[in-house]
């Protein structure tokens, strides 16, 4: 590994070093943990249910659905934490599916437990934001991101607990028990319209900041960006269309038959941990196909054909590959032209291929691959390969050279003294 250069060196000569983290493998215990503790609230939750509450209301099937989709959040945290311990996405996967179990208690008539379903009903909601800010990378690396994000968990908690506080369920509900919300202060509409109204603004403030960072991410991302991003994206999308599909249902829609379209959002929001695994699941796939090339580039030289395959791997179209010139003390490309590494805050990455403690190359590649260090692990692995092959191709071609050389200046040398005798 070469060490970070210094600020005034040459950077023409020496690439910045990538940051990779160590592979820390998910112990079975905390796997086994997290399950018993999803199949536990799973119970508590089915158990805790009052039919009788829920009445025209909430159906067994609507029940099973929600059930199943918190299952299918943590399960794929579980196998995306195993496959990437090294960040964050798995335990938010995780998070984000018990606390999707935990709002089923509203369904009861326990008052504990319905005031801790009430309060944390959206409390999922900017565990997603928080995915959405932080995929592919596995965490938020502006500073901004983070206050959005800090700024989006206070204001999912403020919200429904300050409306809790001034909302007796009894009145709005006659079913409900009295004192079944142990957060209410007293029973004020007025106040509690207002504040819908406020946090209302305030929520639609931060989508619409949200759809705004998602379309500039999309318009300034590589290739490889979007197609890392897509999948979940696209998931997100329909599962916040059907969510909003819901309250329009309930007061546009009254027949039976159009009932069913109630239960889309559960399947759409189950979406969302899948298109993680998708998205890992293609690095996967683009791992594979580098390791492939490893196995041919014993065969082929490096050429043309070995960086449009790790192009298209890696979804990079600008990726590209130097050798070092010790004759010119710097990186050449393909055709021998010389070329710089991009500053610190370009878009695109450099790491330095060394072989045996000899520099010999770099590789430049999008940023998006810069955070997966089992991918780029085996593309700088492939890359160091074929650039120390070709330089031993071209070694041994030069020997080859001087050998010819030199038999014809043997056979030069003999034929003058055959004449001179």
């Amino acid at each position: 590994m070469v060490p970070n250069p210094d600020p005034c060196e040459d950077r023409s000569r020496v690439p910045r070093t990538v940051r990779t983290r160590g592979r820390h493998p998910v112990s079975l215990r905390a796997q086994s943990a997290t399950a018993l503790v999803t199949a536990a609230l799973a119970v508590a939750v089915v158990a805790s249910v009052d039919w009788q509450l829920c009445r025209g209301v909430f159906s067994p099937t609507e029940l099973a659905l929600f059930v199943i989709v918190g299952v299918v959040f943590v399960s794929a945290g579980l196998v995306a934490k195993w496959h990437r311990p090294q960040d964050n996405l798995g335990w938010l996967l995780v998070f984000a599916g018990l606390l999707w179990l935990v709002k089923g208690f509203r369904l009861s008539t326990v008052p504990a437990l319905f005031t801790a379903g009430a309060a944390l009903t959206n409390m999922y909601i900017p565990v997603l934001i928080q995915l959405v800010f932080s995929f592919p990378w596995g965490r938020l690396r502006h500073r901004w991101e983070r206050w959005f994000v800090g700024g989006s968990y206070a204001y999912y908690a403020v919200a429904v607990v300050s409306e809790l506080a001034f909302l007796d369920t009894h009145r709005v509900s006659p079913a409900h028990p009295p004192s079944l919300n142990l957060l209410l202060v007293r029973d004020d509409p007025r106040v509690f319209a207002a504040l819908q109204v406020i946090f209302g603004a305030v929520g639609i403030a931060l989508g619409v900041v949200l759809i705004g960072v998602v379309v500039a991410r999309w318009r300034s991302g590589s290739p490889a960006y979007r197609a890392a991003v897509a999948p979940l994206w696209i998931a997100a999308l329909l599962g916040t269309a059907a969510t909003a599909w819901t309250p329009l249902v309930s007061v546009w829609v009254h027949s039976p038959q159009h009932a069913w379209t109630l239960l889309l959002r559960y399947p759409s929001t189950a979406l969302i941990p899948l298109a993680v695994l998708a998205g890992m699941w293609r690095y996967r796939v683009a791992r594979a196909a580098v390791r492939n090339l490893m196995i041919e580039i014993g065969t082929a030289p490096l050429g043309d054909g070995f960086i449009e395959a790790l192009r298209a791997a890696l979804r990079d179209p600008d990726l590209a590959l130097w050798s070092f010139s010790r004759a010119r003390d710097g990186y050449v490309d393909a055709q021998g032209r010389p070329q710089v590494l991009p500053p610190r805050n370009d878009p695109r990455e450099a790491t330095a291929l060394i072989r045996d403690g000899v520099l010999v190359g770099a590789l430049v590649y999008d940023r998006a691959v810069a955070d997966l260090p089992r991918l780029l692990a085996a593309v700088r692995a492939a890359t160091t390969l074929a650039l120390d092959n070709q330089r031993l191709h071209g070694e041994l071609e030069a020997q080859f050279a001087e050998v010819r050389r030199a038999r014809e200046l043997t056979a030069e040398c003999q034929g003058s003294y055959t004449r001179r005798c």
